[in-house]
């Protein structure tokens, strides 16, 4: 009984107009005020949502699903791995190796410091770089002759970003370890020439890249029968994890394996940012739930009267106390009702209809990326009822203690 009265007063003391037009006011800015930051709440995680989806889709043309490097060094001896270990793992679909170090381009006079990758012709199967070709085509080895396949800002850097410039050819340098001299650098280094066979594009971090047969890494960079990396596709239906720990085991200490988002930054960093964003999102939910502190204040000392006809029909401190906060809990709830549903509304129509637009050429959408997910409603839901239950509770106790009952002492 007594629960129901009490809420039966609070919501009746919600709709109710007060004493004071100007309390009405106050109490419908801090509803919107404290809807406000949960819509934007739901919108900045969807937001990193899309970007992290984007980045995945975008990193998935030049990270394979998983990736073995040397636990020391730089290289390892290609004969060192057991193949046919690897192909018979559970879960691996197929692999490549690779062989991955810097060297200087020069083409007519005009340099560039590249990263130069040496494959195997079986890259195509283990990551989809082809798809992001922008002329050309992607081999690396042509009729028994290697060639090169150059990302789009090194072609940029060398002057070949023209159609007539494939089937050019371009010098590479690279330190000559078993020559190199401090006193004499003069032929220190190896040089070799390779035809540009195709163009590539994919993000700016991948801008100063190039491809090339791992026969001719080696023979540029000085690595006969050495690779730096392996790296493997997995099977759709696969688990990253249980492939990566049986890996570990059959390779021992010499290999690390690493998944994709393990072996690329970027992808922790995007988790970070979101829930680096979410920790400051509380921050100002918080302050924004600070204005129903004001609208209680008002409402309490606007009903006293209320106050002091319950406490004359008997009604304890407790059932007052309760009264208020529930009128703060149903203030709360109607914002977190109309923040969340706003929120889910902006997101959907950013997701499927795209409204805000990108006006760039070099991503894969054209509309800002945005993808809702259910976890994160909750997280903010969540989130908001704790903040606003402990704001409305210490601010109805001191309240009533400082403003009513010592009033009546």
């Amino acid at each position: 009984m007594a629960l129901d009265l009490k809420y039966l007063i609070a919501a009746r003391y919600v709709r109710s107009p007060k004493s004071h037009s100007v309390i009405n006011i106050i109490s419908g800015v801090s509803i919107v005020a404290m809807a406000v930051p949960v819509a934007a709440i739901i919108l900045l995680l969807s937001i990193f949502n899309g970007l992290e989806r984007m980045t995945t889709e975008l990193y998935s043309a030049v990270d394979a699903d998983m990736k073995l490097t040397p636990a020391s060094g730089t290289t390892f001896p290609i004969e060192s791995l057991d193949t046919a270990a690897l192909r018979s793992t559970s879960g691996v679909e197929t692999f490549t190796l690779q062989l991955e170090q810097s060297a200087l381009a020069e083409y007519d006079g005009r340099q560039s410091i590249v990263s130069i990758k040496g494959v195997e012709p079986t890259l195509r199967d283990v990551i989809p770089i082809e798809q992001h070709l922008r002329a050309g085509s992607f081999t690396t080895e042509l009729d028994e002759s290697d060639c090169i396949v150059l990302a789009h800002g090194v072609a940029h850097d060398l002057g070949v970003l023209r159609q007539n410039a494939l089937g050019e050819q371009i010098s590479l340098y690279a330190i000559n370890r078993k020559r190199i001299s401090s006193l004499l650098p003069v032929g220190g280094y190896t040089r070799r020439e390779l035809p540009v066979v195709g163009l590539y594009a994919i993000d700016q971090d991948n801008s100063s890249s190039a491809y090339t047969s791992l026969r001719a890494a080696q023979r540029l960079l000085n690595y006969p029968g050495r690779a730096s990396s392996v790296e493997l596709k997995l099977k759709p239906d696969a688990n990253p994890k249980a492939v990566k720990q049986a890996l570990q085991e059959q390779l021992g200490a010499e290999f690390r394996v690493q998944t994709r988002y393990e072996s690329n930054s970027i992808y922790r960093l995007m988790a970070l940012e979101k829930w680096g964003v979410f920790a400051v999102a509380m921050m100002v939910m918080a302050i924004a739930s600070l204005s129903v502190v004001g609208t209680l204040v008002m409402v309490i000392i606007d009903k006293r009267d209320d106050i002091a006809t319950l406490r004359t029909l008997g009604a304890k401190q407790s059932l007052v106390q309760a009264i208020f906060a529930n009128e703060g809990r149903l203030m709360a709830l109607i914002s977190l009702t109309v923040g969340v549903v706003i929120g889910i509304i902006l997101t959907l129509t950013q997701q499927y209809l795209g409204v805000v637009r990108l006006n760039t050429s070099t991503l894969l959408v054209d509309a800002y990326p945005v993808e809702l997910h259910l976890w994160d409603v909750v997280a903010t839901i969540a989130a908001y009822i704790t903040i606003a239950h402990i704001i409305i509770r210490v601010t109805v106790r001191q309240t009533l203690k400082t403003t009513v009952y010592e009033e009546n002492v």
